[in-house]
C-alpha cells in the first residue's frame, strides 16, 4: 500500500563530484554510498544528462509534444512494425500493454493469492540498447512515422551511459576501492533504455489488487537512472517499516534525476548493498481518492549494465571468511536472461 507520506530522500548536487575539489568529491561519494546503502535510492542535480533530453517525459514551452508522447501516439499497425518478441534475450523495440509482468519478481506481491493469477502491469514500453549493437540490434520506428526519433535515443543512451560511468566512480570512491576497477566492467555498453508509458486508468481499477500501474520490483542491473513527469507515482519501499510498506518519491525540479541501486551491484557488495524495491502506483495528489480517473503518465529509464560477459558474482573487497560469498558467479548476460525470462 502507499502512504500519503513522503520518505525525505538527499537530492545531492553531483557537480561538487564531477568539477568539485577532492574533499567536495569524497564528500558527495561518502553522502552517495550513504543513501543507496540506507535507502537503495538517492537524488541527483547537476548530472550530465542535458535539460532537452530531460524533456523527453514531460512537455515544456519549447517542446508541444515530446518523443514519449509521439511514439505511444502511433497507431497499434505502426507500433507493431517494431514490436518486441517475448524472450529470455534483452528486450528490443514496442512491448504492448500487460507484455512484462513484474509481480513475478517478488514473492511478496503473492502473499494474498495464487501464484497462477496474473497481476497486470497498465504500462506499455519501448527497449533499445547500445547504438549498433552487433548482438541484439535494436529495432526502431520508420523514420516517416517518427523522423529524429533514432537520433534522439542513441543521444540520449550515450549521455546516460556517460552518467552511469561517473556515478559509478563516486561509488567506487565513496567505497575505498579502487577507481576504475569496477567501471572496466561495464566495457563494452550493454545497458537498456526503456521509454514508458502508463495509460489513463481509474483509481477504482488500481484499487482492485488485480492492476498496478508497475508491480513492486527491483531492477536486474547495477543502477537506474529515471525520470518521471510531473504526475509522479513512483515509490521505494520504506526500509524503516517493518512491513512491505512505500512511500513516494518526490521530485522537486523537472531536471531532477532518481537513481536507484539494482541486483547486480547488490551481488557484487555481496548483499551491503541492497537493491531498491520499487513500484509505479497511484500518485500523490489522488493517495486519498475513492473514485475517478488517474490521468496518464510518462517516465523513462537507464538501465546502466555491466558488458555482456563480465561476472556477477560477489567481487573481491567484499568477500572474506567472516562474509563468505552469497552468490554464485555468472555472467551478466545469464543473470539477464534468467531474470527476464520470469516477467514472461
Amino acid at each position: 500500500m502507499g502512504s500519503a507520506a513522503p520518505l525525505t530522500l538527499e537530492t545531492l548536487d553531483f557537480g561538487r563530484f564531477l568539477e568539485g575539489t577532492e574533499s567536495e568529491r569524497q564528500e558527495i561519494a561518502d553522502r552517495l554510498v550513504q543513501s543507496l546503502t540506507q535507502h537503495g535510492f538517492t537524488k541527483l542535480i547537476n548530472h550530465e544528462v542535458s535539460d532537452d533530453i530531460v524533456d523527453v517525459v514531460e512537455r515544456t514551452d519549447e517542446h508541444d509534444t515530446t518523443q514519449g508522447q509521439k511514439l505511444f501516439s502511433l497507431t497499434p499497425e505502426q507500433k507493431a512494425k517494431f514490436r518486441h518478441e517475448p524472450s529470455p534475450d534483452p528486450q528490443r523495440g514496442w512491448s504492448h500493454i500487460g507484455a512484462e509482468v513484474t509481480s513475478k519478481l517478488q514473492e511478496r506481491n503473492y502473499e494474498n493469492g495464487s501464484k497462477k493469477e496474473i497481476l497486470k502491469d497498465e504500462k506499455e514500453h519501448f527497449d533499445c540498447g547500445p547504438p549498433a549493437d552487433p548482438d541484439f540490434p535494436n529495432l526502431w520506428p520508420a523514420d516517416d512515422d517518427l523522423p529524429g526519433y533514432r537520433e534522439f535515443m542513441e543521444r540520449y543512451f550515450l549521455a546516460a551511459q556517460k552518467t552511469c560511468m561517473s556515478i559509478l566512480e563516486a561509488i567506487e570512491v565513496g567505497l575505498r576501492i579502487p577507481v576504475g576497477s569496477i567501471q572496466e566492467m561495464c566495457k563494452p555498453d550493454a545497458s537498456e533504455l526503456r521509454m514508458l508509458y502508463y495509460p489513463e486508468v481509474s483509481i477504482e481499477t488500481l484499487r482492485g489488487g488485480k492492476v498496478k500501474r508497475a508491480w513492486p520490483h527491483t531492477d536486474f542491473g547495477i543502477i537506474t537512472l529515471l525520470f518521471q513527469d510531473s504526475l509522479g507515482g513512483l515509490e521505494l519501499q520504506d526500509r524503516s517499516s517493518k512491513g512491505f510498506s512505500f512511500v513516494p518519491v518526490v521530485t522537486e525540479t523537472r531536471n531532477e534525476m532518481v537513481v536507484n541501486l539494482s541486483d547486480t551491484f547488490g551481488r557484487w557488495s555481496n548483499g551491503t548493498m541492497l537493491p531498491g524495491v520499487h513500484q509505479v502506483n497511484i500518485p500523490p495528489r489522488l493517495l486519498e481518492a475513492k473514485e475517478g480517473v488517474v490521468p496518464e503518465r510518462y517516465s523513462s529509464v537507464f538501465f546502466f549494465k555491466a558488458h555482456r560477459q563480465a561476472n556477477v558474482g560477489p567481487l573481491a573487497p567484499f568477500v572474506s571468511e567472516e562474509q563468505p560469498a552469497k552468490y554464485p558467479d555468472m555472467s551478466a548476460l545469464d543473470f539477464h536472461r534468467q531474470m527476464t525470462k520470469i516477467l514472461y
